[in-house]
């Protein structure tokens, strides 16, 4: 059966006070898909990860405030909110044990919600991981901002402070980030266009610079079995995770996305999903 003859459901679900936009696919276990931003849409999964809905349920959701989920009434956002509005989108849906799968910041929601809700967990894949703690997610933006150089660094600060101020100048903000996020400028021809929900962005990117930390929780979760799929191009490299994150699980292990930056879902999807449907099938041993 083709993932586009498989049924898609789409709607809204009253969460913890909130309107979550959740669209769900094909039958099996269930993965639940956690985006990147912070502030992202779960749109940059589709259509790319839809293949997998032959084997598995797919349930993408826009977070609080992002995508199709209203940000009306949102005063804030933090990390805990998105860990506790999964958990409450797990009850809703009456799901028992998942998979996630988390993309960039969404691979920290992932860790920080398995951390909590260990035992709703059977296994975790991680791409475009950035790291357990504020000094790792510092390491990506400074190793980002070295990438673009002085000069473009001053334009990104100018077009950063010009967005907070609601001069609307997202667009050029990424045009400046997006060909340092990919291996290949060509692949930006199949990236689609969302507004990142620039509050969301700010408010969690300034607690993961400064209080982000997994080390007090990580027991609950070092046995967990983790994939992590790591473009060979990305911000940071699978050496990188390789030194910074696989000494902390006991069941993780590190593939490397040839041809590939921080966007391997955009580049490489069908690398992606072959290594993902080969590590949720496999047996571990606990």
């Amino acid at each position: 059966m083709s993932a586009e003859v498989l049924e898609v459901e789409g709607k809204w679900m009253a969460i913890n006070g909130k309107s979550l936009y959740v669209y769900i696919m094909g039958e099996g276990e269930p993965i639940i898909f956690l985006h990147g931003g912070p502030g992202g849409s779960h749109e940059y999964f589709l259509p790319n990860m839809t293949p997998l809905a032959e084997h598995y349920q797919l349930i993408f959701y826009d977070q609080s405030g992002c995508g199709q989920s209203p940000g009306k009434g949102v005063e804030s956002y933090s990390i805990q909110d998105e860990v506790e509005n999964l958990e409450s989108l797990r009850q809703a849906l009456g799901l028992d044990k998942v998979h996630l799968f988390g993309e960039s910041w969404g691979s920290i929601l992932a860790l920080s919600y398995s951390a909590s809700y260990p035992s709703a967990i059977t296994k975790l894949v991680l791409t475009a991981a950035i790291g357990l703690t504020a000094e790792d997610y510092r390491r990506f933006k400074d190793t980002l901002l070295q990438r673009l150089g002085i000069y473009k660094k001053v334009k990104l600060g100018w077009y950063s402070f010009l967005t907070l101020l609601g001069k609307g100048m997202t667009v050029k903000v990424n045009g400046l980030l997006d060909p340092y996020y990919v291996h290949s400028v060509e692949a930006l021809g199949n990236k689609k266009e969302f507004r990142y929900n620039q509050q969301a962005m700010h408010q969690i990117g300034s607690e993961l610079e400064k209080h982000y930390d997994l080390f007090p929780s990580l027991h609950a979760i070092e046995n967990v079995p983790i994939l992590i799929a790591q473009g060979c191009d990305d911000v940071l490299s699978p050496d990188s995770i390789r030194t910074h994150m696989l000494p902390h699980f006991k069941n993780a292990e590190l593939v490397e996305v040839k041809e590939s930056g921080h966007w391997t879902i955009l580049e490489q999807p069908e690398q992606v999903m072959e290594d993902t449907m080969e590590f949720l099938k496999r047996g571990f041993d606990k």
